[in-house]
């Protein structure tokens, strides 16, 4: 689902609402088919996007993740859906992974735990994406067919390097959690002691830091007619669609039994 969405918001962006800045499609539709705020930071890096292009990109995102977290779950109880669906649903359309977690939390602890696994599939995309976009932009956004090609020297400088340390402690700490004896001990303390801790800190360091250097003139700017929020409203629809039949058909046809493997 996540590159059909990626894929199909950036067409619409660019040929039917024709949004003038390529990069702020791109980190809108990234953030909205991957994970959010991290996948538009990675993203931004990738194509070059203006700060206030992420800025706007991270607040049109955090305002929908809010409003979905609370009303997804109040629907989902209202029409009966099967929780397990219901917390697919949410880990794929649901930006941010803390607020995925806390809207699984109110459909129970299935719904909870599928809702989170769903989501981090989804996160170990971001590096995937982050070179796919770098790759796109290098050899065919900006490429001038006077010059020579990009060489990948050009695609590593705009590769984030954050997906690396992301990608070696997720190794680091499933290979430790799986070793036995004190390994998972070891990994629960750290994570739900300095870890956490220190992860909501750096949040707090990274948004304030935006918003001293966002430009709220030049946001303005960016905004189009509200192009980028219909891009936004658009995009997210057809996720919650495609998304919702995906989820139906995995957990219910395909493979009935994934969500108590998952429990297990």
């Amino acid at each position: 689902m996540t590159p059909i969405v990626l894929i199909a918001t950036y067409w619409f962006g660019q040929r039917v609402l024709k949004i003038r800045s390529p990069s702020l499609n791109m980190v809108i539709s990234a953030e909205m088919s991957v994970c959010g705020v991290s996948a538009a930071v990675a993203t931004s890096a990738a194509c070059k996007a203006k700060k206030e292009e992420l800025s706007l990109a991270i607040g049109i995102s955090l305002t929908f993740t809010v409003a979905m977290m609370v009303l997804m779950p109040l629907f989902i109880r209202a029409v009966g859906m099967d929780p397990v669906i219901g917390g697919a649903w949410m880990g794929g359309t649901i930006d941010a992974t803390g607020a995925v977690v806390a809207a699984g939390t109110f459909l129970g602890e299935e719904a909870e735990t599928v809702a989170a696994t769903i989501k981090m599939i989804q996160n170990i995309l971001i590096g995937v994406v982050a070179f796919g976009v770098a790759v796109y932009w290098t050899t065919r956004v900006e490429r001038d067919r006077s010059q020579p090609a990009v060489g990948i020297g050009e695609i590593w400088r705009r590769f984030p390097k954050f997906i690396l340390g992301f990608v070696a402690a997720s190794l680091l700490f499933s290979i430790l959690h799986a070793s036995g004896a004190a390994g998972p001990k070891i990994v629960d303390a750290v994570v739900e002691g300095s870890a956490d801790s220190l992860r909501g800190w750096f949040f707090c360091l990274a948004f304030v830091s935006i918003g001293l250097d966002s430009n709220f003139r030049s946001l303005m700017g960016n905004l189009e007619r509200g192009k980028p929020l219909v891009l936004y409203v658009v995009g997210q629809t057809l996720n919650l669609g495609l998304t919702l039949a995906m989820s139906y058909l995995m957990f219910k046809v395909v493979f009935p039994g994934a969500a108590e493997v998952l429990s297990e």
